[in-house]
């Protein structure tokens, strides 16, 4: 019956990746740089023996070789760059594939952010917000008042105008001059300590326990 309609094909491998054929061709381009290696030695030895040897037909020989070992340098030449113009290839399309990759993962987590975001949104309320910014506003301005009722001053007389200012400055010029005439020594009499009061007079001599004394605290004198 299956050779009629035939069976079910079994899958072969996987293709390679982009990677492991790039490392593959890159392996056979580094057998290739060996071999012109190899004959750019075998060309030296080649120019050498051509020096030491006299014009004529072993020189012609030897000059034989070195060509036939020449083009085979330039075939594998020119099969090293079409492998690195593969290589190269290769290389670009596995960028541009890591791009498209980066590309689906970053929109994908792009996607994810954004229904998250949505979600969290719907809990927020942007009355609320502004109800509560509205009640932080009134409450700034609450604390200013009492700020300023609590600074508040008394016993001062609010009818200050620029006349009394004017006749106050005067009068600091006019105590600055007084200062400036009498001089460093003197003391003004508003910054003057009171005067201290004149101490009691002291007896002449001792006084002893037994005499007494009058209210100022001497001796009375007998009569």
């Amino acid at each position: 019956m299956r050779r009629l309609f035939g069976g079910k094909k079994e899958p072969g491998p996987p293709p390679p990746s982009l990677t492991d054929a790039t490392d593959t061709v890159n392996k056979r381009t580094g057998v290739l740089e060996e071999k012109i290696r190899g004959l750019d030695k075998q060309l030296l030895t080649l120019k050498t023996q051509i020096k030491a040897t006299r014009p004529g037909p072993a020189q012609n020989r030897i000059k034989q070789r070195a060509l036939q070992i020449l083009k085979q340098k330039r075939m594998i030449e020119q099969q090293r760059d079409q492998l690195e113009g593969m290589a190269w290839n290769m290389e670009q399309a596995s960028f541009a594939h890591e791009n498209i990759k980066t590309a689906i993962n970053t929109s994908q987590a792009m996607k994810g952010g954004t229904a998250a975001l949505k979600a969290e949104m719907k809990n927020v309320s942007i009355d609320d917000i502004e109800d509560n910014l509205d009640d932080m506003a009134d409450l700034l301005d609450m604390t200013n008042e009492i700020q300023e009722a609590m600074a508040r001053s008394y016993g001062v007389s609010d009818d200050i105008d620029e006349a009394d200012l004017d006749d106050e400055l005067a009068a600091i010029d006019e105590q600055l001059a007084l200062d400036d005439e009498l001089g460093e020594s003197e003391t003004p009499a508003y910054l003057q300590d009171e005067v201290a009061a004149p101490e009691a007079p002291q007896p002449a001599r001792p006084i002893s326990s037994n005499e007494q004394v009058d209210e100022f605290g001497l001796p009375m004198v007998a009569n």
